[in-house]
């Protein structure tokens, strides 16, 4: 039995999460994503120090499963977790 508790673990660790950012679909290998991975996400490479980032979710993991995501949070997501990021510029 212990084989089958391991093959179970496996198999989650290796699970991918099909998600949506900014309407396009994304799969990502982690349960968890962090504000910084989620903006990475949607505005790949760098950002000057003006730009600031808005990112709001939507069927995540419960009991948390809609809201707004700040930076440094994290938000635990299943298949089918959307999430909307907008860019502003600092004036």
């Amino acid at each position: 039995m212990a084989d089958i508790g391991i093959e179970v673990q496996d198999r989650q660790v290796r699970h991918h999460y099909k998600i949506v950012v900014n309407t396009r679909e994304r799969t990502v290998k982690d349960r968890e994503l962090s504000f910084a991975e989620v903006v990475a996400l949607a505005f790949p490479g760098a950002h000057g120090t003006d730009v600031v980032f808005t990112v709001t979710y939507h069927r995540a993991v419960a009991p948390q499963r809609d809201g707004n995501l700040s930076e440094g949070g994290t938000v635990t997501i299943k298949d089918g977790t959307i999430f909307d990021v907008t860019r502003t510029r600092r004036s």
